[in-house]
């Protein structure tokens, strides 16, 4: 095929085409610049039916959950698809109930829990994991304040709302014991039964603070972004990890190299920015 010329053209028809050509190859260039993703090999089991089963609970957003077409979202989600892509594999989801995770995969119902699970000494005892995030504790505000602090003792004096028994309820108490040493006043705990109260007060201006987990913090966020912020980076971290059964160790070692490859290239970021996960991430 001959080139395409603009010499027998009107010279401000050749000019409007040659600006669209231009931009149409300077549009072009950084798609064909970008490197495809690496494929990584998937166990040959996985292969031979090419799909990957996870099992996860799916009712803790922002990592997983189903949006209002009952179709499975969040960053787990998104992230445990990318890897199973990434071995040129389809995924299937079963929804469990947490305490059925580790059983259901032990009795291969499933291939890995890809689920929120914190990296403990006991759980490496009877399953493998491979670190995907962070999770912790975090102090939610409503976007208007610009108060100085981050930390649990920089609420001195001020109401902050924390849903009862949980570990930053128990966080806040023992801040007010350091506070009460100090000759400070303590934190105004409201000890309530849910976490949805608690943001629902936030919302009010019955409290000024919720104290909640890193993960219903960035759903919170996300959710009303013009209504709430977090109030410093999470803290009391813990490593996550998805779960794989031992002496599985070939796909063990599959979803740890499709996750490095997802990290290196940047898609992990985009994930974690997207699903306001900041501050979460490996």
């Amino acid at each position: 095929m001959k080139p395409l010329s603009t010499d027998r053209l009107p010279q401000p028809v050749a000019r409007r085409l040659a600006l669209v050509l231009a931009l149409g190859l300077s549009l072009a260039l950084p798609a064909l610049a970008q490197p495809a993703a690496k494929r990584v090999a998937a166990p040959a089991a996985l292969a031979a039916k090419g799909s990957i089963t996870y099992c996860a609970t799916i009712d803790n957003p922002p990592r997983a959950y189903y949006d209002e077409k009952q179709q499975p979202i969040g960053f787990e989600v998104e992230l445990g698809t990318e890897i199973a892509s990434r071995m040129g594999l389809k995924v299937s989801w079963v929804q469990l109930k947490f305490p059925g995770l580790i059983p259901a995969l032990q009795a291969q119902q499933c291939d890995a829990l890809m689920q929120e699970l914190f990296i403990r000494p006991e759980r490496l005892e009877i399953i493998d994991m491979v670190p995907f995030s962070r999770t912790g504790q975090q102090i939610v505000v409503r976007r208007a304040d610009n108060s100085p602090g981050t930390s649990l003792e920089d609420l001195s004096g001020r109401k902050v709302a924390v849903p009862n028994g949980t570990t930053i309820h128990n966080l806040a108490m023992e801040a007010n014991k350091k506070l009460k040493e100090a000759g400070k006043p303590e934190i105004n705990l409201v000890v309530l039964p849910t976490t949805t109260d608690t943001f629902q007060q936030l919302a009010t201006s019955q409290v000024d603070a919720v104290g909640t987990t890193s993960t219903a913090g960035a759903y919170y966020v996300r959710l009303r972004p013009n209504d709430f912020k977090p109030k410093g980076s999470p803290f009391g971290l813990i490593g996550t990890g998805i779960g794989v059964r031992k002496g599985n160790g070939e796909l063990t070692s599959a979803i740890k190299t499709a996750l490095d490859g997802i990290v290196a290239d940047g898609t992990y970021k985009a994930m974690i920015e997207k699903w306001n996960m900041q501050g979460m991430e490996l």
